[in-house]
């Protein structure tokens, strides 16, 4: 009896520990507050690596377009700052770009989870409105140490690589949605409900077209999300969506014309 006392408090006891080790700590949360003419960030430099949360508030009205990147090795923050005046597209080459978050009008804010890169400097760019001349842009370095947290869990995957979309065919109206990107171009997801009767050959067509006009007749542009937005290689990011309904959508990124080499794929969201 005794020994098989001491077996079970040994069995508890492991069980205790396993539970321990196996606890996910979540991810420590930054918050971004912008406008169309300013960005903030609440975090103190340096933060440590890995999985963290950012929430990206909108202190003003209309849409919003935040990203969030790591410099490349050898890159400055002036480097940088100098060639997205000059032209955003060659900028691109000088950043990963980890995450972000597109909202709509409708929007007030939206999340997402990244793992930071360790000994980095990173740059919160809010790239909303026309000129890049008045986007605004923010900071911050990461050290070597990790944060010990881990990602959440996620409702659903969407994979993103060489020009297609792979993964989960149903994602849920309110949750968390995992895109992963390993192809070799920029790409970002915009969600758009499909009309009442439009079949997806048609939508396939008129994307494939680029045919706004056509497009406008099968699918309501004005109710579609950013789900992701636009990243480079390597990023992993969980984002926090609301989608504004139920039904078909269709995922496209229209960047450089990708729609028109068959980037889309069609969903379903409940």
């Amino acid at each position: 009896m005794r020994l098989a006392g001491v077996v079970a408090l040994i069995a508890v006891v492991g069980l205790g520990t396993v539970g321990v080790v196996s606890a996910q700590t979540p991810a420590p949360t930054v918050t971004i507050t912008a406008s169309e003419s300013s960005v903030a960030i609440s975090a103190t430099s340096p933060l440590a690596s890995g999985p963290t949360r950012f929430d990206v508030v909108k202190s003003g009205q209309g849409e919003l377009d935040i990203s969030i990147g790591a410099l490349r090795p050898g890159v400055t923050l002036d480097q940088f700052t100098a060639a997205l005046r000059q032209s955003p597209d060659d900028a691109i080459d000088l950043v990963h770009i980890d995450a972000g978050a597109t909202l709509s009008a409708a929007e007030q804010s939206r999340a997402v989870t990244t793992s930071l890169r360790p000994n980095s400097t990173y740059v919160v760019l809010n790239a909303t409105g026309e000129n890049p001349a008045n986007w605004e842009i923010a900071s911050f370095t990461v050290g070597g140490q990790s944060n010990g947290a881990s990602a959440p869990r996620a409702d659903a995957t969407i994979r993103i690589a060489d020009l297609r979309f792979s993964g989960a065919s149903t994602l849920p109206r309110r949750g968390i949605v995992r895109f992963q990107h390993t192809g070799w171009a920029p790409h970002f997801a915009f969600a758009i409900p499909l009309r009442r009767g439009a079949g997806t050959r048609a939508v396939g067509r008129a994307l494939r077209a680029n045919s706004e006009r056509r497009l406008g007749r099968l699918v309501d542009f004005e109710s579609g999300i950013e789900a992701q937005s636009l990243v480079t290689r390597g990023a992993d990011d969980y984002n926090e969506l609301r989608f504004p309904r139920r039904g078909r959508y269709v995922l496209v990124c229209f960047f450089e014309g990708h729609n028109t080499q068959g980037m889309y794929r069609f969903v379903r969201v409940r």
